[in-house]
C-alpha cells in the first residue's frame, strides 16, 4: 500500500516517465538491485499494448499447469519471466510452494501448447493439472552416479597424494591421475547436467542463482586439472569437483523430500462454481444448461441436494440450504420467497426457483476464488535464506577470485599463471555454496520431518519463519473451537424402545436440519409410519401404530394446543431444544448441541502473551456463549468471509505476525492473507488447499508447534551463519595462498557435514 501511495504521487507530479535517467534507478541498476532491466522494459511494453489491445478483444482463457524440476524459487522466476516475454500472456503465477502454475492468456495469439513448450525448453517438466502422475527417479540417479564415482576417485586420491611427497619412480600417480578424470566424466557430463542447465537458464534471463559458482568452480578444477595431465603433471582436481557436484545434488534432495506440494489449491477452487444449472424456459420447458449462457433475470431451478448455481433472490418454493461453507453458519438456513441464495450452497430440503442477480464474474463464490487466487500469488514469494545471500554472495567471490587472480599474476615470484588460477580456483572451491545450499533444506527437513510426527502437515514452507511469533491467533468456531455437528446431549435417555424406533422413523422421512441432526446422533429400527405432516421451520407429525407422535418446537406445540410441563430445560445458546409429544403428552425434551472441543480451554491458557480471538459468522448470542466458555480475548460474530479477511488484513497491519485456524469454506480467504493458515483435518477441500498447515490431530499441538519450530528457526540461523562464516574466512586464507584446491575442497566438505549434524539435533528433540 506505502509504495502504491508513492506511486500515486510520482504520477501526480508527471515524475514516473523517463524513470530510466533517474540517478536513483541508474545507481540501482549498477549497484545488481536490478537485474536485467531491459527484459522487464520490454515485458511492460508489450504488457501496455496488449491491455490496449484487450479492450476490444476481452476474450482470455486460464490454464493451470504442474511444474516439475523446479529445484528454488528463481526458477519458479525464470519460467514467470519467460512466459510473460511471450506474445499472448497476460498474467503468469508460478507458486514454487505447490508446483503449480496459474496462467491466464489470449487464445488467439498463443495456445496451450506453445506455452508448456516455452516451460520444457528451459528444462522444466510442463503437464496439465490431472494428467497421470509419473515419479521422477532421475534426480536420484544423477545422485547415485556421483557418489559411487566421488567415493572410488577418492579412493584413488590416496595413492595419487602420497606421490606427492615421496618420488614415484614408476609413474602410478599419472596412471590413478588419469583414471581419475575417466571415472569423473559420467559426474561432470550426466549428474552435474542439471546444474549446468539452470546457470545457463538464469543467465537467459538475469537471475543469478547458487548454481553459476558451483558451474565455474567445477568446470575451472576440470579445466586446469586436464592441463595439468596434457603437461604430465598430477596434481589434479577431479576428487573436489565431483565432491562438490554429489553434495549440489544432496541437497537438493533433501530439500525435495521436504517440500510437502499441494498443486491441486486453485484448480479445486475453480471446481466449487457448479458448471451447469437447470434453467426454466418461458415455454415452461426445464433444461440443464451452461453457467456462460445463463444471464442475469433468468429463472433457475434447484432440487433438494443441488447446487445453487449463481447468487439469486427465490421467486417460488420453499426450503433450506446448507451456506455452512460460505458464511460459517453451522444450522441450515430456511429459504422462503424473497430470500436471497448463494452460488456454491447446497439444498438439503425442498425445491426452490429463484431469479438470478449476478453472472458468473459477480458471485460472492467468485470473488472469493480471486482474492484466493491474489494471496497465494503473494504468500509464493517465499525465498531460500541461502537464495537471498547468493543475489550479492555471487558476484562478490566472482569479483574477489577475479582480483586475486590478476593480483597474483602481477606480483607473484614465480609459476605466476599457475599460482594466480590456483589460488582463484581455491576461492571458487571453498566458496562453493554446498554448505549454504544444505543449510536450510537440511534443517528445514527435520524440522517438517518433526512436525509432521506432530500431526502438523506444512505445506507451504513459506509460513516457518512466523510459527511461534504469532501475536495474535484468530480462531474460526464452527467446525474448528466447535465441534462442528449438532449432536444429541440429551433427552433420549429415559424411552422406551418403541419410543425410539417411533421418533427414528419420523425424522428419517424429513431433510430439516434438525431432524437430520436428530437422525444421525439416534439408531433404531425403522417403522413404517401411516400419517406424516412436516410444517417447514416448525416441526414434524405423525402417527405410528395408530399412536400420534408430535415433534418440534416449543412455538409448534403451542400452535397445536399442546402445553409443556413445568420442570423443562430452557434453552442456552449453546443449546436447541426439541419436543417429543405422544398422544398430546410430552414425554421427552431433545438437546441437541454443538460441543466444544475438549482440548479449547487448555491451549487458550497456554498461549500466554498471545493475543485470542474468536471469528464467526454465527449470531452474537451463540458466539459470545462459546468466547465466555473458552475465555478468548476477544469474539467478532457475524462475520461473512470477505469481512474475515479484511479483519486479519486489520490485524497484520496493527499487530504484525497472525495466525488464522479455520475449517471452512466461509475461511479460505482469511487463511490465504494470514501469515500462518492453518486448517484442521475436518475441514473443507477448500480451506485445506489455501491453507499453509493443516492438523492432523487436535488443537493442543499448537503448543508443542510453535515451540518446536522455534528451535527449528533457531537451527537454521545457525546453520546458514556458520556456512556463510566457514566461507568467509575460507575465502581470505586463499586469496593469501593458505589454502590449495585439494584442502578448499577438503574443507568444503567439513563445512556441510557440520551444518548436517547440527540439523539433526531437531530430529534428536522430537524423538
Amino acid at each position: 500500500m506505502g509504495c502504491h501511495a508513492v506511486y500515486n504521487i510520482l504520477s501526480a507530479k508527471n515524475e514516473v516517465e523517463g524513470f530510466e535517467s533517474n540517478p536513483l534507478f541508474l545507481q540501482a541498476v549498477q549497484s545488481g538491485l536490478i537485474s536485467n532491466p531491459h527484459l522487464l522494459d520490454r515485458i511492460q511494453e508489450r504488457q501496455t499494448h496488449e491491455r490496449q489491445c484487450s479492450l476490444q478483444d476481452t476474450e482470455r482463457e486460464k490454464l493451470y499447469l504442474e511444474i516439475g524440476n523446479m529445484w528454488c524459487p528463481s526458477c519458479a522466476e525464470v519460467i514467470r519471466l519467460v512466459l510473460l516475454s511471450k506474445r499472448g500472456t497476460l498474467h503468469a503465477v508460478i507458486d514454487y510452494c505447490t508446483d503449480l502454475a496459474s496462467i491466464e492468456y489470449n487464445p488467439k495469439e498463443v495456445g496451450k501448447e506453445a506455452i508448456m513448450q516455452a516451460i520444457s525448453s528451459f528444462g522444466y517438466e510442463a503437464k496439465l493439472f490431472g494428467s497421470k502422475e509419473k515419479k521422477d527417479v532421475s534426480l536420484y540417479l544423477r545422485f547415485i552416479v556421483a557418489s559411487f564415482c566421488s567415493l572410488n576417485i577418492m579412493m584413488l586420491a590416496y595413492p595419487l597424494y602420497a606421490t606427492y611427497f615421496n618420488y614415484d619412480g614408476e609413474g602410478y600417480g599419472n596412471l590413478f591421475a588419469w583414471i581419475s578424470m575417466v571415472t569423473s566424466l559420467p559426474v561432470l557430463f550426466y549428474s552435474g547436467l542439471p546444474i549446468w542447465k539452470r546457470c545457463f537458464n538464469a543467465f537467459r534471463v538475469g537471475v543469478y542463482g547458487m548454481e553459476i559458482l558451483v558451474t565455474i568452480g567445477v568446470f575451472s578444477a576440470f579445466a586446469i586439472s586436464f592441463y595439468e595431465l596434457m603437461m604430465g603433471g598430477t596434481r589434479v582436481y577431479f576428487d573436489s569437483m565431483s565432491i562438490v557436484i554429489a553434495f549440489m545434488l544432496l541437497g537438493k534432495i533433501i530439500e525435495a523430500k521436504a517440500k510437502f506440494s499441494s498443486k491441486s489449491a486453485l484448480l479445486r477452487l475453480s471446481r466449487q462454481t457448479p458448471r451447469r444449472g437447470r434453467k426454466l424456459f418461458p415455454d415452461g420447458k426445464e433444461e440443464f444448461v451452461l453457467v456462460k449462457e445463463i444471464q442475469k433475470g433468468d429463472i433457475l431451478i434447484a432440487l433438494a441436494g443441488e447446487k445453487i448455481v449463481l447468487d439469486g433472490i427465490v421467486d417460488q418454493g420453499s426450503g433450506a440450504c446448507d451456506e455452512s461453507l460460505m458464511t460459517g453458519e453451522s444450522k441450515f438456513v430456511s429459504k422462503l420467497p424473497n430470500s436471497s441464495v448463494l452460488a456454491g450452497t447446497v439444498v438439503v430440503q425442498g425445491q426452490l426457483r429463484y431469479a438470478v442477480t449476478a453472472d458468473e464474474n459477480e458471485t460472492a463464490l467468485h470473488r472469493i476464488i480471486q482474492m484466493i487466487e491474489q494471496d497465494i500469488d503473494h504468500k509464493s514469494m517465499y525465498v531460500r535464506a541461502a537464495d537471498k545471500i547468493a543475489g550479492w554472495f555471487v558476484p562478490c567471490v566472482l569479483l574477489i577470485a577475479l582480483t586475486t587472480f590478476i593480483m597474483s599474476f602481477l606480483f607473484s615470484s614465480e609459476n605466476q599463471l599457475q599460482t594466480a588460477f590456483l589460488r582463484a580456483l581455491s576461492i571458487l572451491l571453498i566458496s562453493c555454496p554446498c554448505a549454504l545450499g544444505v543449510a536450510a533444506p537440511a534443517a528445514e527437513s527435520y524440522l517438517l520431518n518433526g512436525l509432521a510426527s506432530l500431526g502438523v502437515i506444512v505445506r507451504n514452507r513459506g509460513c516457518l519463519p512466523y510459527i511461534g511469533k504469532e501475536a495474535v491467533i484468530v480462531f474460526d468456531k464452527t467446525g474448528t473451537v466447535t465441534e462442528g455437528r449438532f449432536q444429541v446431549v440429551k433427552g433420549l435417555e429415559n424411552l422406551s424402545s418403541n419410543d425410539r424406533n417411533a421418533i427414528f422413523s419420523i425424522v428419517r422421512k424429513s431433510n430439516h436440519p434438525v431432524a437430520c441432526a436428530v437422525s444421525l446422533n439416534l439408531t433404531g429400527i425403522k417403522k413404517p409410519v401411516e400419517e406424516m405432516q412436516e410444517v417447514i421451520g416448525y416441526g414434524l407429525r405423525g402417527v405410528i401404530d395408530g399412536i400420534s407422535y408430535v415433534i418440534g418446537s416449543e412455538r409448534f406445540l403451542t400452535t397445536l394446543g399442546i402445553v409443556i410441563q413445568k420442570g423443562a430445560p430452557e434453552n442456552t445458546d449453546l443449546s436447541s431444544l426439541l419436543y417429543v409429544v405422544k398422544d398430546n403428552i410430552c414425554i421427552a425434551v431433545i438437546e441437541l448441541a454443538d460441543t466444544i472441543r475438549p482440548e479449547i480451554k487448555p491451549l487458550l491458557k497456554s498461549l500466554k502473551g498471545i493475543k485470542t480471538i474468536l471469528l464467526s459468522g454465527d449470531g452474537k448470542e451463540a458466539v459470545a456463549a462459546v468466547a465466555n466458555t473458552c475465555g478468548f480475548d476477544e469474539y467478532y460474530p457475524l462475520c461473512t468471509p470477505l469481512e474475515k479477511r479484511e479483519f486479519i488484513e486489520r490485524l497484520k497491519r496493527n499487530y504484525g505476525t497472525i495466525a488464522m485456524v479455520g475449517d471452512g469454506m466461509n475461511d479460505a480467504p482469511a487463511l490465504t492473507v494470514a501469515n500462518v493458515g492453518i486448517s484442521v483435518v475436518t475441514a473443507s477441500d477448500m480451506s485445506i488447499n489455501v491453507s499453509d498447515i493443516l492438523l492432523t490431530t487436535d488443537l493442543s499441538v499448537l503448543t508443542k508447534m510453535r515451540s518446536f519450530a522455534l528451535l527449528g528457526q533457531r537451527i537454521v540461523k545457525q546453520n546458514l551463519f556458520w556456512a556463510f562464516f566457514y566461507n568467509v574466512v575460507g575465502i581470505a586464507l586463499a586469496a593469501f595462498g593458505f589454502l590449495t584446491p585439494i584442502f578448499a575442497a577438503f574443507a568444503m566438505s567439513i563445512s556441510s557435514l557440520t551444518v548436517l549434524f547440527n540439523a539433526q539435533r531437531l530430529k534428536k528433540h522430537i524423538t
